[in-house]
């Protein structure tokens, strides 16, 4: 990612401390619908993050951000991600790092290969990475992260559920 995205999602984890999460999870979903996605379903609470038909295949994406690079996926998180996985959709938990240097990661999930309540390191998550997905939604999010961080820092989420509503293809659960 540019320099310029990175100092844009400092400022914004920087304004927004415990928010700053779902922030960034509204971001990637702004990303999708430009990249335009059949279909996106949103949750703001409970169950899987995001799902998003594109070109004919459905994906379910339970999305995190973390400090220290790690992250730790909670029994909630993977049981979502089993219950969506046995639904035929291709599941994944897409990272992003805090570091200058890092990138999305999106990592395939697969059923039983991550263990709950315990730290994940990024480096490790690599191997189940899938690069033609990261760099289909690299370039999306860093155009929605310089367009919106400042909506997102100044009126937090319900700043960016209004830019959302204007896709027509965004559904809430």
């Amino acid at each position: 990612m540019k320099t310029a995205t990175h100092e844009q999602l400092r400022r914004l984890g920087t304004e927004t401390g415990k928010e700053y999460g779902k922030l960034v999870q509204k971001l990637l979903a702004i990303a999708f619908l430009e990249e335009g996605v059949d279909e996106l379903i949103e949750r703001s609470t409970q169950g899987i993050d995001l799902e998003v038909s594109l070109a004919g295949k459905r994906y379910a994406f339970e999305v995190k951000t973390c400090e220290g690079g790690s992250i730790t996926l909670g029994k909630k998180d993977l049981e979502g991600l089993d219950r969506q996985h046995a639904s035929g959709l291709a599941t994944y938990v897409p990272v992003l790092g805090d570091r200058p240097t890092d990138e999305w990661i999106f990592v395939r999930y697969v059923p039983g290969e991550l263990p709950a309540a315990k730290k994940l390191s990024l480096f490790g998550l690599r191997a189940y990475r899938d690069r033609d997905l990261e760099q289909r939604i690299t370039r999306a999010f860093e155009r929605a992260t310089l367009k919106h961080a400042a909506t997102a820092a100044r009126e937090g989420q319900s700043g960016l559920d209004r830019v959302l509503a204007a896709y027509p293809a965004r559904q809430l659960a």
